[in-house]
């Protein structure tokens, strides 16, 4: 009778995994995932050549993870099950405490012969305009909130790396926004729960410190007359791992901003913000409508003063902090930005150049070198 029961078992499995396997093989190909914000691996056409070196073979099983029959359903299940089974660490993410999720950057993941090329080319800035360049690697969430990792997950060095960019900036101001950060982060909340990005409180600490790094006039975070716009964001961290137990997190901006005509990659916008992303799955496309090469935000204020920034999104909630100093913001992401940064340099006066990433993002970025060129 065992035997039997064993053999249904087995033939039910096969039969379900069967299915579905045929169902994610002739169902629509879907494009884009909105839960895991990324375009989604289509199955590749059949090539002779591709299938002997086993390209097509790494392709083809790409997409068939991407495209399988109720990816969604599953990945919450097996998140489920892992949480159930003591598991803290899932699909690269750290399950922390009070209902935080984390990046796992470990120091394995960090190279440091890139990071040092990284922070060399942000110096050359230095050499190249003076006292106005300045960089502020933003630190990791897991670094102002260690307390709230699993007991004993590795994670990267965090003050190593910033000894050593201490020790390249000459030229080039290095702005270390840790103290604030975590002075903040003792009765507030300064990083999403469920997203990588830092909270606009935990922008604010970071504006701050460049304030008086750079001898601006510091604003109150009450005269930015911050306000809630969204209680109901699920961020990065979350769409990897689709915890139906997830907390989802509120979202703020700051309303008491300059007017400002806004020009992104050549198209002009209605203002700094994008109320209709607060539709979507990705609610931090809120601030500029998401990422793009070049961002000009020209405000109706005073000030003659302008001012470059090299960024990643981390910058999209800390540059509305800075429109009332500078009458224009020119924001360029060197991802998809393809002019030479050393011709805009030449061609425009800024007063100030502002390289600002999370610190391991920066540690690992390919791109920028276009910096110097």
């Amino acid at each position: 009778m065992k035997k039997g029961y064993l053999y249904c078992y087995m033939v039910l499995v096969l039969f379900l995994l069967g299915g579905f396997g045929l169902l994610s093989l002739f169902s629509p190909a879907r494009a884009y995932s909105d839960n895991e914000n990324r375009y989604l691996e289509g199955y590749p056409s059949f090539s002779l050549r591709e299938c002997l070196d086993r390209t097509f073979q790494d392709h083809f099983s790409a997409a068939f993870s991407d495209q399988f029959a109720g990816r969604d359903v599953w990945m919450r299940t097996s998140t489920q099950v892992k949480k159930m089974a003591g598991f803290r660490d899932i699909s690269d993410v750290y399950l922390g405490k009070d209902g935080y999720y984390f990046a796992k950057t470990t120091q394995d993941d960090i190279d440091q012969k890139r990071y040092l090329k990284n922070l060399r080319y942000a110096e050359y800035l230095g050499e190249v305009l003076g006292e106005g360049a300045s960089l502020l690697l933003a630190p990791s969430p897991g670094e102002i909130l260690r307390g709230k990792l699993p007991e004993g997950a590795p994670y990267y060095d965090g003050d190593a790396m910033t000894k050593m960019a201490n020790a390249v900036m000459k030229k080039t101001k290095y702005i270390d926004t840790r103290s604030s950060l975590r002075e903040y982060a003792k009765q507030n909340q300064v990083y999403f729960r469920t997203d990588h990005h830092w909270t606009a409180l935990g922008a604010y600490a970071a504006y701050s410190t460049y304030c008086v790094e750079n001898k601006l006039e510091q604003h109150t975070y009450g005269y930015f007359d911050v306000k809630r716009i969204s209680d109901s964001f699920l961020g990065s961290m979350y769409s990897k791992i689709l915890d139906p137990m997830a907390e989802e997190d509120d979202l703020y901006a700051a309303a008491n901003t300059p007017q400002a005509e806004v020009v992104c990659d050549g198209q002009k916008r209605q203002g700094i913000y994008d109320v209709e992303q607060l539709m979507k799955k990705d609610k931090y496309a809120y601030f500029f409508g998401g990422n793009y090469g070049e961002v000009r935000i020209k405000s109706h204020v005073d000030s003659k003063k302008k001012m470059l920034v090299a960024k990643d999104s981390y910058a999209n909630c800390f540059v509305p902090y800075l429109m009332e100093d500078y009458g224009e913001i020119v924001m360029i992401d060197l991802r998809y930005y393809k002019k030479s940064v050393q011709k805009l340099l030449r061609e425009e006066q800024f007063d100030n150049v502002l390289v600002l990433y999370e610190m391991s993002n920066f540690a690992q970025d390919t791109n920028l070198y276009k910096l110097v060129h």
